[in-house]
């Protein structure tokens, strides 16, 4: 796989070379090494999932699941009422990387730092949950930005922003992660 330096991964993120056209930003918590080592790794994946979300009508699109390129690359259209921080699950994934676009609504996306698991990996859902003692990092969800969340990043997704948030409408795309 491609090593890239901080500063050159941050060059590249910055450029928005892997935009294509799309005219979302990439949220600064995202790892920018990572981000530039796993679109090297499979550009195809990451300019198809691109591709999908600035041609979709998002407005307009189905809920549900909308297979990209099956068992490698996905989409998740997500209608829901964000939760309180205490009742949403932290999470990590290890074979997908988490693409996280709220379009619609007022949400926070949080990362934590030292958890501890609630249960085994789930290999099906390809999700392990946890909680943690310690502060958990929330950032806003703006609607013009995307996270993404990396098999080592401890997420909290999909938290309420304040108590009179109203529904939210999100694209989460599963990237194959390469090994």
């Amino acid at each position: 796989m491609k090593k890239f330096s901080k500063e050159v991964a941050q060059a590249w993120v910055d450029s928005r070379a892997w935009a294509k056209g799309l005219d979302l930003k990439a949220d600064a918590t995202i790892d920018a090494v990572e981000f530039a080592e796993q679109y090297a790794a499979n550009p195809d994946l990451w300019d198809a999932l691109f591709a999908w979300i600035k041609d979709t009508d998002l407005n307009t699109v189905a809920a549900g699941k909308h297979d990209i390129v099956p068992g490698r690359l996905w989409v998740n259209i997500l209608e829901y009422t964000p939760k309180s921080a205490e009742d949403t699950k932290i999470e990590s994934h290890e074979n997908f990387i988490d693409l996280q676009y709220t379009f619609v609504g007022d949400e926070l996306m949080g990362l934590a730092g030292h958890v501890i698991p609630t249960g085994p990996y789930d290999p099906v859902k390809d999700k392990t949950n946890y909680t943690t003692d310690e502060e958990i990092s929330y950032v806003p969800a703006p609607n013009d930005t995307f996270f993404l969340y990396f098999p080592k990043d401890m997420h909290q997704p999909s938290v309420r922003a304040h108590e009179n948030a109203g529904p939210s409408r999100k694209v989460v795309g599963k990237i194959e992660y390469a090994k």
